[in-house]
């Protein structure tokens, strides 16, 4: 017969109370285990310091250089000294000069651009050289545009058709520079009726001179540049 002492007791009962504490924590169900979770950064939650802070872009330069048109959308036909693409029927090139022309029974659009800043101008139909031509010169001044009618009096010379006891016959005029070009648009009755213009006919070709200062806008300056060329003119509708 075995004899447990009281010390022998106390050991055992506790040896009793760990075991049931054992079994129930068997018995409870497992707790998932908690991940802290990173901390949120502020530039990730708003709009990034640089994106807020950023400054507008410069102003553009004036849309001059023949931007293009819009499909469907019949091209601006204004003079306003910007030519747009396909907003005259007619173009050609001589010494790096454009030249855009448009005409109905009986007026002339003229689309000008020029590779310099000072004075430009165009002679139709000369008989000699620069002699009977019908001129007209362009420049544009602090922002203002300057034009004047002109008649060929001499081989190399011209002056102001009121000089002559003509009229001045621009209808209308408009003109700006960028990028280091002079544009000018404007308008001119085919036949104004003036002695010191000549009539133009639609559907005839006509000799063109043209010519330009690089940086000089007055009119009395020796051009930088010259040439020539020809233009047809659309029959009357």
């Amino acid at each position: 017969m075995w004899v447990i002492s009281k010390e022998g007791l106390i050991v055992l009962g506790l040896v009793a109370v760990l075991g049931i504490i054992g079994v129930v924590l068997l018995l409870q169900p497992a707790r998932p285990q908690v991940v802290p979770s990173p901390a949120v950064s502020t530039a990730a939650a708003s709009p990034s310091t640089a994106a807020q802070t950023a400054t507008a872009p410069a102003a553009l330069a004036p849309v001059v250089a023949t931007p293009v048109a819009t499909p469907g959308v019949a091209p601006v036909t204004a003079i306003d000294g910007v030519i747009y693409a396909g907003e005259y029927a007619h173009s050609t090139e001589a010494a790096g000069f454009e030249v855009h022309w448009s005409n109905d029974a009986t007026l002339l659009r003229v689309g000008l651009i020029s590779p310099g800043t000072g004075w430009l101008a165009i002679g139709f139909d000369p008989v000699s050289r620069m002699q009977g031509a019908n001129f007209i010169l362009g420049a544009v001044v602090d922002g203002k545009t300057i034009v004047r009618d002109d008649f060929g009096t001499g081989a190399v010379s011209h002056s102001p058709d009121t000089a002559s006891g003509g009229t001045d016959d621009i209808l209308e005029a408009a003109g700006c520079e960028a990028n280091g070009r002079t544009y000018l648009e404007f308008v001119i009755p085919l036949d104004s009726g003036d002695a010191m213009d000549k009539p133009l006919v639609p559907g005839n070709t006509y000799k063109i001179l043209i010519a330009y200062h690089e940086t000089n806008d007055d009119f009395g300056a020796w051009h930088s540049r010259r040439g020539s060329g020809t233009i047809t003119l659309d029959p009357a509708p």
